[in-house]
């Protein structure tokens, strides 16, 4: 009879404490990415900035893409994001480099996570053309994607798409966007 609370309060707080145990706190993402952009804005016609109507008015760049994510409750966390592209146009070669911020929001289902966030921050572009150019830019994204959890600290990630603004350093020349996708695997802890 002495054991009997003891036995009650381990029997209500054993699913609260599983749970907890469950929780993710945090997680990291790295994977393979490929982007698709028009680096004159969506007419494509009139040459800025880097390109000086040099490179192709749309172009995929391959690359890579990771991030990490912190959850400040189990479906809101905050998620620092990082990206490599490469391309080239015979003669010219390019490379654009991506550093966002910003929210994100997740719902748990069984073993799918779907998920979406608006990251903020600053790209970094350069270029061979002519003598080289380069600028950086403040950019922002918005987007989302499917997680598929494989075991409790291990997922893939099959998608993640995000569509993004950067406003070019040319004097009214129209902004940069594009779709960039990404896919990999999680590390979640």
């Amino acid at each position: 009879m002495k054991f009997l609370p003891l036995v009650l309060l381990t029997a209500v707080l054993s699913p609260a404490l599983a749970l907890a145990q469950d929780r993710v706190r945090g997680e990291i993402f790295a994977g393979y990415s490929l982007e698709h952009i028009s680096p004159c804005g969506s007419q494509g016609s009139s040459p800025c900035g880097l390109e000086l109507g040099v490179l192709p008015p749309t172009m995929s760049f391959n690359g890579w893409n990771a991030s990490i994510t912190g959850y400040l409750y189990p479906f809101l966390g905050l998620t620092a994001d990082v990206s490599g592209h490469y391309g080239s146009s015979v003669p010219n070669s390019f490379s654009r480099y991506s550093y966002l911020f910003g929210p994100t929001v997740a719902l748990r289902v069984r073993k799918f996570k779907p998920f979406a966030h608006a990251l903020f921050g600053a790209v970094s572009e350069s270029a061979t053309v002519n003598s080289g150019l380069s600028y950086e830019k403040y950019a922002r994204a918005v987007g989302g994607g499917l997680d598929i959890a494989v075991s409790r600290h291990f997922a893939v990630r099959v998608a993640q798409f995000d569509y993004e603004w950067v406003n070019v350093p040319a004097y009214g020349a129209p902004s940069v966007n594009g779709l960039r996708y990404s896919g990999g695997v999680v590390f979640k802890f």
